[in-house]
């Protein structure tokens, strides 16, 4: 992409942020309550992965191995991928204010938050689809509160999505098998 093109696309989606956030912005309290969502996401997702950890445990140990294993392992590849390919987030690279406080910059593509909610709600699926389900509808609340808020591009959050529900599905399947 030239620098006139960058420019350009950087400016379309400063116009494009400001268009989502603008309600948002003149709004102290419903930024306050983005940001708890954002975060009480987060918090249900470590309890959901403790939580069926262990009725792995219960149900049949060896279903830790695929759980553990496949996650640990894609979340270190998305990891080193995105400390390589360091990808500017939205505030660095256009003149914005993010509505979600972040310290750092780079590493943005693809999201961690939103692969590891997605690995983790596909992951469900080896114990109950229901719940399963559930987590989904969550995680992708939780890449729309990454994207509203300022700290992902749209792309960062549908890589993270994507990924993290292909991981997410091979353990699962994997912990079915076993």
């Amino acid at each position: 992409m030239t620098v006139t093109n960058q420019a350009r696309c950087e400016q379309h989606y400063e116009q494009r942020y400001e268009q989502w956030a603008a309600p948002l912005r003149g709004r102290p309290g419903v930024v306050r309550a983005l940001n708890i969502v954002n975060h009480g996401i987060v918090v249900v997702f470590y309890g959901a992965y403790a939580l069926l950890l262990g009725w792995a445990c219960v149900s049949d140990p060896w279903k830790l191995a695929p759980l553990v294993g496949v996650t640990a392992v894609a979340f270190a590849a998305v990891s080193f991928f995105r400390r390589r390919f360091n990808a500017p987030r939205p505030y660095e690279c256009c003149s914005i204010a993010p509505l979600i406080a972040r310290d750092g910059a780079g590493k943005s593509f693809p999201s961690r938050h939103a692969f590891s909610a997605f690995a983790i709600a596909a992951s469900w699926f080896a114990a109950s689809a229901p719940i399963a389900v559930v987590l989904l509808v969550a995680a992708g609340a939780l890449a729309v509160c990454r994207v509203l808020g300022g700290v992902h591009f749209p792309r960062d959050v549908v890589a993270g999505a994507f990924i993290g529900s292909a991981t997410g599905a091979l353990a699962a399947f994997l912990a079915v098998l076993l």
